[in-house]
């Protein structure tokens, strides 16, 4: 799915984010792929909603993630202004 960002295949890539979302909701990966397609679409705002719900889950699973992936979703909370 990572491959259809970044080939801009944006419409596929959101389908499949929300499939991995009803298939598999007790993991995270579906919030950061539709927050990649969000971020993707320069919708910044829901996409750090989706990147909030990855840092929950992985706040509410302690121990189970590598703690600079957690740092690196906050980073894009907040990201800068671009000029």
């Amino acid at each position: 799915m990572i491959d259809l960002v970044q080939a801009g295949r944006l419409d596929e890539a959101e389908r499949a984010a929300r499939e991995l979302l009803v298939r598999y909701p007790e993991v995270p990966d579906g919030h950061e792929r539709l927050g990649m397609v969000y971020e993707a679409r320069g919708d910044h705002p829901q996409a750090a909603d989706c990147y909030r719900k990855v840092v929950e889950f992985i706040r509410a699973h302690p121990g189970d993630f590598d703690p600079q992936y957690e740092q690196f979703l906050l980073s894009k909370l907040d990201p800068p202004a671009t000029s």
